[in-house]
């Protein structure tokens, strides 16, 4: 696993960028990607044109491992879940303060 990451082709464009920023003032270890051919659980959001971000931690070579009998817990980083809890709950809080359609703007995918 690797440090935080949004999988921007997952997310709603204003999510990506304020996660980004968000990752940035937390001064924490963290990157964009695009995983073209996977699925989250964000894409039904994002199809009905509401907001959804996908955080990960997967580094390279996760296809051999996520969804595998290789997928077990002695793979997990407890750093990168920590890190991506943190960055995850000060999204929730810093989402609790804005209004509700202030990310609704440019909600799509990319």
């Amino acid at each position: 696993m690797a440090a935080p990451q949004v999988v921007e082709n997952l997310s709603s464009r204003p999510l990506v960028d304020r996660v980004t920023e968000l990752a940035q003032r937390m001064k924490m270890p963290f990157s964009r990607v695009t995983v073209p051919g996977v699925g989250a659980d964000s894409i039904p959001f994002i199809e009905k044109k509401i907001p959804a971000v996908t955080i990960s931690a997967l580094g390279n070579g996760w296809s051999e491992i996520l969804h595998t009998r290789n997928d077990q817990v002695a793979k997990v980083n407890s750093k990168s879940v920590y890190l991506g809890y943190m960055l995850a709950l000060a999204l929730i809080g810093e989402l609790d303060n804005v209004a509700c359609d202030a990310n609704w703007k440019k909600s799509n995918a990319k």
